[in-house]
């Protein structure tokens, strides 16, 4: 099977390319429709590819850069959108058939409005598990095997980047979401702090964790989409030469498989020898107790957010989703805030345990992504979503059958822009490079 991953550029060399005159937005959108053309077929990650509006922004893109004034750093970049998020004019279905008949939305998301102040081309929306749950897969494939899944619920997010038919993408995290998705499918992401950024435009799933990320093929890309999207919040100084950096040694790991454990102590002795400080950190009370906690928290959200869906005709929402609203139902106002009170104390106890370390990593997922559709094992990001830092997502390796493998990094709470500054140092030497840049031919032709 011929893998279809394949990478456009960096954002930054791009970026550079319509500074020198090489070539402009309109040439870009235009190679990623041929693009899409090309693979979408068998990658399935567009709910809505808005062609003519695409062009229609590149158009004003490229006038914008003839016009010589001053242009951000996401200007004229191709993006796609997961549809739990509006855009103004187009319906937000959020992978449910429940959703179908809904009507256009009338404004653009928070984010949206944010990417199209910040230059950035949207070109349309991709696939989401039904409501970004984990369960009730979309069509999505993994670009690199497509017997595969991408991951999720940011599935056309995180594949319509690896296929090289966008730059970068937006989707939520509410559990594993975007942490997943890039592992799987061999790309950079960013997971802020949680509840960091506005969800206005945003459909909900579990409102205490719910957070919008972003994917682009490697990390430096992803602190660009930062600094273009927030540069008072992200343009920080470098990190040290020299970090220290824990790995979480965790029982949690006895469900990894060999690939993975011996990435992982790979990436140990490629951080070491860049002559970063590595040391093993515990986490207490557990990644095990974490997961539950996080499990009951999000269950009560959805019981009684999404109550009404129980009451719809069989086929309309995916047995799986159901059967989670109907436990959350049941679930005692008691019970939830006990395990809300029980991850508050384990934020304070880790970040006070973690202090000294500049970033704290650990493996994205215990596999490689799985054959078939069910999107993959969220038990390794849970937890460090429940602990509400901010986590960076590096492709660092591959696994069985040729497969990615990623690895977080992540830190305290609101230390966004210092933890991207730490990714991006530990990105130097773990991170593996992408394939050649697709849009080089625009330079030479």
């Amino acid at each position: 099977m011929r893998p279809l991953q394949q990478t456009l550029g960096s954002i930054r060399a791009i970026h550079q390319a319509y500074l020198n005159g090489a070539f402009d937005p309109v040439d870009v959108i235009e190679h990623c429709l041929r693009r899409c053309d090309d693979v979408e077929g068998s990658v399935q990650a567009w709910t809505i590819l808005e062609r003519d509006n695409a062009l229609q922004q590149a158009r004003h893109r490229a006038q914008q850069l003839r016009a010589g004034g001053t242009i951000g750093p996401l200007h004229g970049i191709p993006f796609a959108i997961k549809d739990v998020i509006d855009m103004a004019g187009l319906p937000t279905r959020a992978g449910s058939r429940s959703r179908q008949s809904i009507g256009p939305a009338r404004a653009d998301a928070a984010i949206v409005s944010a990417l199209r102040a910040a230059g950035a081309i949207i070109v349309g929306k991709v696939h989401t598990t039904e409501f970004a749950f984990f369960d009730g897969p979309p069509p999505t494939r993994n670009p690199w095997d497509t017997s595969r899944t991408p991951g999720g619920s940011s599935s056309g997010s995180a594949a319509a980047v690896a296929a090289g038919m966008v730059s970068a993408s937006i989707g939520t995290q509410t559990a594993g979401s975007v942490v997943r998705p890039a592992a799987y499918c061999g790309i950079a992401a960013f997971k802020p702090t949680t509840q960091l950024g506005s969800m206005y435009g945003v459909v909900p799933f579990a409102p205490s964790f719910d957070t919008i990320g972003w994917f682009a093929q490697r990390m430096h890309d992803v602190a660009d989409i930062a600094v273009g999207l927030e540069p008072q919040r992200y343009q920080v100084p470098p990190a040290p030469r020299r970090l220290c950096i824990g790995v979480v040694r965790d029982p949690l790991l006895e469900k990894a498989s060999a690939d993975v454990l011996s990435n992982v102590e790979k990436a140990i002795s490629q951080l070491t020898s860049a002559g970063h400080d590595v040391e093993d950190v515990q986490c207490q009370p557990g990644l095990h107790a974490l997961n539950e906690h996080h499990r009951c928290m999000l269950e009560y959200e959805i019981g009684r957010i999404y109550g009404d869906l129980l009451q719809l005709p069989d086929g309309q929402v995916n047995q799986a989703l159901l059967d989670a609203i109907a436990r959350g139902a049941n679930i005692a106002v008691d019970a939830y805030a006990s395990a809300r009170a029980s991850i508050q104390e384990a934020q304070r106890h880790v970040w006070s345990d973690w202090s000294s370390y500049d970033a704290v990593i650990y493996p994205a997922a215990p596999t490689v992504a799985p054959v078939g559709m069910k999107t993959g094992d969220p038990s390794f990001i849970v937890p460090f979503t429940a602990l509400g830092g901010p986590i960076a997502t590096l492709p660092t390796g591959f696994g069985e059958a040729g497969m990615p493998l990623g690895m977080m990094v992540t830190a305290q709470p609101d230390t966004d822009g210092a933890l991207l500054q730490a990714a991006l140092r530990i990105a130097e030497a773990i991170e593996v490079e992408p394939g050649q840049a697709t849009l080089a031919r625009l330079v030479t032709a």
